[in-house]
């Protein structure tokens, strides 16, 4: 963890540091030369520097005997958004690394006044300490590059300083689910992601967090026949994950939070090409996100009785895998026939929701990186949201904003279920091409009846194919922030 400190004064750095500065665009000029004269306020003008967003500024001067190197981040006229602050501070860390310091002084003085200070600290100590985040278990020593920064002096309102603690269990949370999206399918198995979900629970039982893990024969008993036909594939054993927290005292309620674990996709029998398959280890970024939102959930004592639930498995070709036109069984008695065998997840989801329904949760939402039809429609950096519960999609998306994660909600059309029809059984577990992402989210909601329930595609957002804001290539942590920010202010 990195070494955080709000203060509202600024002081002497110590040693050789970077200083990172806040500059609105509509005071640029003067306060750049207010703060560090007039050729390097002409200099910045010269290099085009006007403290639009994403505008960024570095020289290099003498300050007290010591080099310093400094950044300018530009913010915009207005006040940043959510996304935007975590950029400014994830900026800064880099920036610091970049230069081989160890501290980095971020004045973020000229964003003035910022509403809710605490949530305002928060959100910067979230990019601060992604912004010190490597992926690098597999990297020989000569190749690692951690980074060289230890300690950040904040300068802005002191009361923003009560969000620093908040702040980096979120961005620990982040990590735990970056770290299980990132490692490699040979690694994060089924049996992988249920002994983090036990390491978490062994840590945090004085928290209220106990886990139970139900095997093969297990589900049988349980009837979770779609769950246990995508399973039939690999030689992983599938693992049916429930790990629950609960607070001190009275619960508020009961959330049930369902992750889609497929740890690797291959197709099945509908086999992906091979540069299709390339990243198909994130098709647990849904299971990556709740066990993580649960340990931070539990860290921060939220007063609501969580549940973090996967049905963990493979989808893999094999002599006993299920085939197309086969009839499956979920346990709530419907019966699919099987018309793509690309289309597991919301097989093992249907079975993993029939079992939080029995919890009957005040609130249900599953997570899945489930349809390349919501990338297409969205593009890559925002999840679908789904739902017919117009107030709880409310809550959820209002929570998303006010951490920074783009989410967009879609329709479930009734009429669209027709595309789901079968001659030979209940549905299918998938309709035609176009509305690809919800005839998914229709799909799902045969399994979920009288539930408060959000379903979230997170197929765009959760693997990051090229960086922005606060995210590397790779695995991006994606949606543990507005979960949490979702319990917590709930």
């Amino acid at each position: 963890m990195l070494s955080i400190e709000w203060t509202s004064q600024e002081g002497a750095g110590a040693g050789h540091h970077l200083l990172a500065v806040a500059v609105a665009s509509n005071d640029s000029g003067p306060a750049i030369e207010r703060r560090f004269g007039a050729v390097l306020a002409r200099a910045a003008h010269a290099a085009r520097f006007r403290g639009e967003p994403g505008e960024k500024f570095t020289f290099l001067r003498e300050h007290q005997g010591e080099p310093q190197q400094v950044l300018l981040l530009g913010t915009g006229a207005s006040a940043p958004a959510a996304g935007a602050v975590r950029t400014l501070a994830f900026d800064a860390v880099r920036a610091g690394s970049a230069a081989g310091v160890t501290e980095v002084v971020l004045d973020l003085r000229a964003l003035g006044s910022t509403g809710e200070p605490a949530h305002f600290g928060e959100l910067v100590a979230q990019g601060l300490q992604l912004g010190a985040y490597r992926y690098d278990r597999w990297l020989s020593e000569a190749k690692r590059k951690p980074t060289t920064v230890k300690r950040v002096r904040v300068l802005g309102e002191a009361a923003a300083g009560e969000g620093i603690a908040r702040g980096q269990i979120v961005a620990a949370s982040v990590t735990r689910a970056r770290d299980l999206v990132n490692g490699p399918a040979n690694l994060v198995t089924p049996t992988h992601l249920a002994d983090v979900a036990r390491e978490i629970a062994d840590n945090l039982a004085d928290r209220g967090v106990r886990v139970t893990v139900l095997e093969r024969e297990d589900c049988e008993k349980l009837g979770m026949g779609c769950y246990l036909a995508v399973a039939r594939g690999s030689a992983q054993r599938p693992k049916f994950i429930h790990l629950q927290y609960t607070p001190k005292g009275a619960a508020k309620g009961r959330v049930c939070l369902v992750g889609k674990g497929v740890t690797f996709d291959s197709g099945g029998l509908s086999l992906k090409p091979s540069d299709a398959m390339m990243d198909m280890k994130m098709d647990m970024g849904g299971a990556a996100a709740v066990l993580s939102a649960l340990e931070g959930a539990a860290k921060l004592g939220v007063p609501w009785e969580v549940h973090a639930i996967v049905a963990a498995t493979e989808n893999m070709i094999g002599g006993d895998a299920y085939r197309l036109g086969d009839v499956l069984t979920a346990s709530n008695g419907k019966t699919i026939e099987i018309d793509n065998t690309d289309a597991e997840g919301r097989l093992t989801l249907a079975d993993a929701l029939v079992y939080a329904g029995k919890l009957q949760p005040t609130y249900l939402f599953d997570f899945a990186t489930l349809t390349g039809a919501c990338i297409v429609a969205l593009g890559p950096r925002c999840a679908g949201v789904m739902s017919r519960d117009d107030a709880l999609v409310d809550l959820w998306t209002g929570a998303s904003e006010r951490v920074g994660e783009e989410m967009w909600r879609l329709p479930l059309p009734e009429a669209l279920k027709e595309q789901l029809k079968s001659p030979i059984a209940d549905m299918r577990n998938t309709g035609d091409r176009y509305g690809g992402a919800i005839t998914a989210g229709l799909f799902l909601s045969e399994f979920t009846a009288g539930q408060r329930w959000v379903h979230v595609d997170i197929a765009g957002p959760a693997m990051v194919r090229k960086p922005f804001g606060i995210c590397d290539e790779g695995g991006s942590g994606f949606p543990v922030a507005t979960i949490l920010e979702f319990l917590g202010r709930l």
